[in-house]
């Protein structure tokens, strides 16, 4: 078992995959799993477990036994796997396997070296505030879908959350990803910034891409949740409001 996968890099953003990527690189032509979790100390670990399943090649399956083992001094907040065969899209398996675990999954395909971040439609929504910063499982994306849902905006639906970072700014990939999102759950494009609602999204920029989500809340606050901060409400000041790059608002909230 690869347990040097436990150990992990704070400033990396995209280590999460790069240990997922390395775990099935290891396991080869099986399908490998494991935990993610934070520790007491709110580290973020990422443990192999032992895939159990009688056809590891196409499935896999993490015992109750190893479970228990590996989660006990942990908070679990998604179980991950490879694909070795398909694409990284779930299958049926995976999302009932998911609505299960109650935990999302986090898919990586060997053979099109690409990930997919599936949430299942009974996932626990942790509070809004305070919450630990896990790069895409509790970032700033996820938090606002999380905003919505539980501000009953929005109803589930489904969408490939894994998302990719180039230096402080989201990849083309991710870009596509979030218009998808823009799109299936019709937001409209607020061009009067000084106009704000409460509910409005706000997308914040660098250099003229954006690079952060928030949600406008009244009082000139947002909610948003930061990379290594705790999700919090902040003051929209100067600096904030000079690094917006757009505002939408769902329809509900016209």
């Amino acid at each position: 078992m690869a347990d040097f996968l436990v150990q992990i890099n704070l400033d990396m953003y995209n280590f999460i995959q790069k240990l997922i990527k390395t775990h099935a690189e290891y396991e080869k032509n099986n399908e490998c799993c494991g935990i993610i979790g934070l520790n007491n100390l709110k580290e973020i670990q990422v443990i192999p477990c032992e895939n159990t399943h009688a056809q590891k090649e196409n499935y896999f399956e993490i015992s109750p036994q190893c479970f228990i083992e590996k989660s006990k001094d942990i908070e679990v907040l998604s179980i991950y796997h490879s694909h070795i065969n398909f694409d990284a899209d779930p299958s049926e398996f995976d999302k009932i396997s998911s609505e299960n675990w109650e935990l999302p999954f986090y898919i990586y395909s060997v053979k099109t070296e690409d990930f997919y971040l599936y949430f299942p439609k009974n996932y626990n929504i942790p509070k809004l505030e305070e919450r630990d910063y896990v790069p895409d499982i509790r970032n700033c994306f996820r938090f606002v879908v999380d905003y919505y849902i539980f501000n009953k905006i929005l109803n589930y639906f489904e969408l490939n959350f894994a998302l990719t970072k180039d230096g402080e700014i989201y990849s083309k990939n991710t870009i596509n990803i979030v218009k998808d999102f823009l799109k299936i759950n019709k937001f409209k494009k607020n061009k009067d910034t000084d106009n704000l609602k409460k509910h409005d999204l706000i997308l914040f920029q660098v250099d003229g891409y954006f690079s952060h989500f928030g949600v406008y809340c009244g009082d000139n606050q947002f909610i948003h949740h930061e990379d290594k901060f705790l999700s919090r409400k902040t003051y929209l000041n100067n600096e904030y409001f000079d690094r917006i790059h757009s505002i939408y608002r769902h329809i509900s909230c016209i």
